[in-house]
Order: structure tokens, then sequence, then C-alpha cells
């Protein structure tokens, strides 16, 4: 049987990004006030965020997986016969011209089910209900930067002190085991007292972790609306537009059209190269398009905590969670359009996640 033309290898998943270097700005060249931020720095921002996505799925794949209960027969049957497809299906090619046409079907239909969810007119449902999750997620991520006393990456450093509260919970913080072996080891009359002092330890940590907390809400309510104006911005003007453009960028990045294709669908097979496309294409976009305005809006409007500010806006973690956001919204609206088929692993692993 004619094998036919050999079959191009998938694109390959972003690399890995240092889980312990969740701040990308830490390892990156300082942004001067008033300056557009480099390509490289975008570059770099890029691979750290889809390295930190990618680096989340797999957890979540695997975590699903770990509790399945299998049956060794009942496996050994499924291998058989999975191996049985995979033989079939090798041979079984596509000519070139077949190849073609389901290419150009899969960017046609694509971009009309992006156009929906990227309107120019205003936020689609799913962009909306995204944009709240994200907000979520945004007021999280950046409560738990602050309630660390150094910035993180390699090159680490001591935040300075804004706020009196600030600088007894960091102290608190800095020697949470030592009070604690301390109230341990005095002599009590009673275990009620003795747990009533930890207890006292326990409530004046976190008064000071609120109160700081408290009066860092009137900069996370200006993070939220910038974020807010500039992320609206790029989904109704900038993807809404790019719609075509990203369709035919991820079908052909993604090769969808080979192997065992289908010309009104995409395989669960082919949906890891799929991910992997969307995601990077999004991504690179994104940092493009988001970085120099949040940048010109939040860190140079800062004042005296810009250097913070500018690590929280540059961090890969920010990035990642957004396009993992919305990736999220968007597989299952092609899913219940019929046009992908989801891993039932992705499924569970979202669901579970």
């Amino acid at each position: 049987m004619n094998a036919g033309p050999p079959r191009r290898p998938p694109p390959p998943l972003p690399p890995q990004a240092n889980p312990r270097a969740l701040s990308g700005a830490a390892a990156l060249p300082a942004v001067a006030r008033g300056e557009a931020m480099s390509q490289a720095i975008k570059d770099q921002i890029c691979e750290m965020a889809l390295g930190l996505l990618e680096e989340q799925v797999q957890a979540r794949i695997v975590h699903y997986r770990a509790d399945l209960e299998t049956n060794p027969e009942l496996d050994a049957i499924t291998a058989q016969v999975v191996a049985s497809l995979k033989e079939i299906q090798a041979n079984a090619t596509h000519t070139n011209t077949a190849r073609d046409a389901i290419r150009e079907t899969h960017i046609k239909l694509l971009g009309g089910l992006l156009a929906r969810v990227f309107r120019a007119d205003a936020p689609s449902l799913l962009v909306e209900k995204r944009l709240r999750e994200i907000h979520r997620k945004l007021a999280r991520l950046f409560f738990q930067s602050e309630l660390h006393e150094k910035t993180s990456g390699n090159d680490s450093h001591t935040k300075t002190i804004q706020h009196g509260e600030q600088a007894v919970f960091y102290l608190l913080l800095r020697y949470k085991n030592r009070l604690e072996t301390e109230l341990d080891g005095f002599d009590y009359s009673e275990q009620e007292i003795k747990d009533r002092a930890f207890e006292l330890l326990a409530r004046f940590g976190k008064e000071m972790q609120d109160g700081f907390l408290g009066r860092r809400s009137s900069e996370l309510k200006r993070i939220v609306k910038v974020f807010q104006g500039v992320l609206v911005d790029f989904f109704c003007k900038h993807l809404a537009a790019a719609a075509p453009a990203l369709a035919e960028e991820v079908i052909v990045q993604s090769a969808s059209f080979e192997g065992r294709a289908y010309a009104y669908k995409i395989t669960a097979e082919a949906f890891p190269r799929f991910r992997a496309a969307f995601e990077r294409r999004v991504m690179v976009r994104l940092v493009g398009f988001a970085e120099d305005q949040l940048i010109s809006h939040l860190a140079d409007t800062a004042g005296a905590e810009r250097v913070e500010t500018v690590r929280f806006v540059t961090d890969p973690a920010v990035f990642s969670m957004i396009v993992g956001e919305v990736s999220e919204g968007v597989y299952e609206l092609l899913c219940n359009e019929g046009f992908l088929d989801l891993p039932t692993d992705w499924r569970q692993a979202t669901a579970t996640g």
C-alpha cells in the first residue's frame, strides 16, 4: 500500500518554566519609567507563562490519572485494540488535495467560532464570565505577592515597607517558628491557658495581615480596573479583528488536518497540538498588546511602590492564569459546538483541578 508523503511531526509544546521562579520580572532587566518594554522581555515572559500553564495542565492530568482504578486484563485488551487502530490509521493516508481541503475547512470553522467569542461590539457572555473569574484570581495572586516579605525569583530582595502593619506582619512571619517554640517552652498551669496563648499570637498576626491588606485594597481596585480595561480592549478590539488570522495560525501550526482527520472537527489525538498552538498564539498576542499598557497605567503611576508593581504586572503567573482561564472557556465552547473532541482526561482534570 502506498504510504504517501511522510507526516510532519506536531509542533513542540512550550518549554517548561522553573516553578520556583514565578515572578519573571525578578530575572528580567528593569523597565525605566516612561519606556516601553523590549520585545526580548516580552518573549521571555511569554515562554515562562506558557511553561507554567503547561505544568499546571500536566499536573492536573497526572493527578486525575493517578486516581483511576485499572484492570490489568482490560488494559491488555485495550492496548491491543489501540495498537490495531493505530496501524490502520497509519495506513490510511490523505492525498495532498484532501489535506488542503480539511485545513481550509478547519480554518473557516474555527475563525467563525472565534468571531462569536471575541466580538467587536461588546464582550461575549463567555468572555464576561471568564473576566469575572480572572478578577477573582488576580486578587488572590496580588494578595499572595503582597504577603511575601521578599520578592520572588533568583535575585529576590526584601520589600520596602510602606505600612506599619506590613512591618509587624513580616516580623511575625519571619520569627513565627521561634515565637511558637518560646510559647511552647513556658510552664502552664492548664492546657487551656497554653491554647489561649497560641490563639492570641495567631489572632494578632491575623489582625496585622488584615490591616496590611486592607491598606492595599485601594491598589488592588486600581489594578483590577486597569486590567479590566486592557483585557476588554484585547478581546474586543485586538482579537476580534485578528480572529481569522488567529484561526489560520493555530490550524497551520497544530497541523490538525494531518493523520486521521475530519473536515468538520478536530480529533482528540490532535488536541494537544491544537492546545499548544492556540495558547502560544494567544499568549504572544496578549503579552505584546498588554504589557506596555499595564506598565504605563499601573507601574508609571505607582509612586514609591513602582518596583513591586512592575514585578506584579510582569509576573508570568498572571499571564498564565489569564490565558489558561480564557482557553478553557474556548475549548468548552468548541467542544459543545462539535468542532473539538476533548480527551476524557482533559475534561476530568479541568473539572477537578
